[in-house]
């Protein structure tokens, strides 16, 4: 076959497989749809990510009992976080680093090489994920949620908490109605109280139970209705929580294990918490 045959016959082909797309082009035309589709993906605003889930600037803690954890976000999305390990003088780890978030489906990111940052916001906290960062900021953990403790104008998150809520989430008189404890936890988490119920609620820095930090509270309306308080100590250190909030009161506190009675998506077994319930619930008498 020569050249200019072997072109007439190319454009043969070309033509042939055009027809049965050229048929249909008045009900389906599928070179149309993925042009438009690729043309909208590629005029999507990049800030529309950040716009929908905004991220608050200011001084965010994530301690526990091993490693003390500061997460200080910047209004131009700047941050520097560092993590120092708990205990005597000497042989500590710690961990450190700064860079610049971006905005990226729905939470913000920030990488460096094989080191990956992900910061999504929540309810006056952030949950903080590292993915192969060891070598770039530390080997120490630097998962886990940060609370929001000083906002970027320099007030403490928790200096105007609300007195009510904090006798209630120290288990005295718990008023599990609809103007009780939910209404409280949905005004100090900007929610609405029937987004409260069975959801873990993350609060503003501030709030204690018998002087141990508030991580986050789950309210149920299982068996006659409890408030679950997640807090920064061990069991044995609830307990002496609990002898410090006891009061005459129409509810109790006691120390519960996750799994015991009742299970807590993303919660291990075993881990100890507060539960607080009216004395009627506990009697049997609801």
């Amino acid at each position: 076959m020569t050249h200019s045959n072997r072109k007439r016959f190319a454009a043969a082909l070309t033509l042939a497989a055009a027809l049965p797309l050229a048929a249909h082009a008045e009900t389906f035309d599928l070179g149309a749809i993925l042009k438009d589709g690729i043309k909208k993906a590629l005029q999507k605003d990049p800030a529309a990510d950040s716009a929908a889930v905004p991220l608050a600037p200011g001084v965010y803690d994530g301690s526990d009992k091993q490693f003390e954890r500061t997460l200080t976000i910047r209004p131009n999305g700047k941050f520097a976080l560092e993590v120092m390990q708990k205990g005597k003088p000497g042989q500590l780890r710690s961990g450190s680093g700064s860079g610049q978030l971006q905005a990226n489906g729905g939470q913000w990111r920030y990488s460096e090489g094989i080191c990956t940052m992900s910061v999504l916001p929540q309810t006056a906290s952030v949950q903080v994920q590292m993915d192969r960062c060891a070598s770039t900021f530390g080997d120490v953990p630097f998962d886990g949620n940060y609370r929001l403790a000083k906002t970027a104008g320099g007030a403490q998150s928790g200096a105007g908490k609300n007195k009510a809520l904090a006798a209630q989430l120290n288990c005295h008189n718990l008023n599990l109605s609809e103007n009780g404890v939910a209404k409280l936890l949905a005004s100090a988490a900007g929610a609405t109280p029937t987004q409260v119920w069975e959801h873990e609620v993350t609060l503003p820095g501030g709030y204690d139970f018998g002087g141990l930090p508030i991580r986050s509270v789950q309210l149920s309306e299982v068996d006659g209705g409890f408030l679950a308080l997640f807090v920064d100590g061990d069991a044995a250190a609830i307990k002496t929580a609990i002898k410090k909030t006891q009061r005459k009161s129409s509810s109790a506190a006691m120390l519960s294990k996750v799994g015991e009675s009742y299970p807590f998506p993303g919660k291990p077994n075993g881990l100890p918490y507060v539960q607080c319930r009216s004395k009627a619930v506990q009697n049997g008498l609801y």
